[in-house]
């Protein structure tokens, strides 16, 4: 008998020693190759998918640090980082008018108008509500996180200016908004004034 030559293939290998075995073996023996080359098909496609479809795992320490660098050198180069205040998340901002009565909290319905732009060019204005004649409303926790954090800096009718790290905002994801789509990981810089905490309604029940 032959022994098998991996320049000639395994698979004809086989097929020659299936010719020494019993015929009802040698049915068994095809359909279970068979059933094994399918199965194996298979699972190559299942990992073929599954790895074009994963995407890499996103580090959301080391982009903040990227940022950080990026935002501390911009502000720096325009004379402004003094202006400016950290926080421990990793959010500038600048606190033009703090505003009175109750700080929002996260479950709060608030009013707001904002600009948004991108940070490292100010000319691109993806976003303005100024100019509505309605306000804008949400409730607090549904905003990225930049917003979540930075709004409750002030309160109604103040105005605060915020910087916001791409992990503190749409991450690596690409958004569109308007006109322009944001690119991965863009730092985004706001201009926020709080107008109002929209109070629940309350429904009144008659007997």
């Amino acid at each position: 008998m032959e022994t098998p030559s991996f320049n000639g293939g395994v698979f004809l290998y086989l097929l020659k020693l299936v010719k020494y075995c019993a015929i009802p073996n040698k049915r068994l023996f095809l359909c279970n190759m068979l059933k094994s080359k399918i199965l194996l098909l298979l699972v190559l496609a299942a990992c073929f998918f599954a790895s074009c479809k994963t995407d890499p795992a996103y580090d959301r320490a080391t982009q903040l640090v990227i940022d950080d660098d990026i935002i501390r050198k911009q502000l720096t180069a325009n004379g402004t980082l003094n202006s400016f205040t950290k926080t421990a998340a990793g959010l500038y901002y600048i606190i033009q008018t703090p505003g009175e009565g109750k700080t929002p909290d996260s479950t709060d319905m608030i009013g707001i108008h904002y600009v948004g732009r991108l940070f490292l060019n100010q000319q691109v204005v993806f976003d303005s509500t100024f100019s509505n004649t309605d306000t804008t409303k949400f409730i607090l926790n549904t905003g990225i996180e930049g917003w979540k954090k930075g709004i409750p800096l002030i309160k109604p009718g103040g105005r605060i200016r915020l910087i916001v790290p791409s992990p503190l905002a749409y991450q690596n994801r690409q958004v569109r908004t308007g006109d322009t789509t944001l690119a991965e990981n863009s730092i985004l810089d706001f201009d926020i004034q709080l107008l109002k905490i929209i109070p629940p309604v309350t429904t009144v029940t008659t007997n």
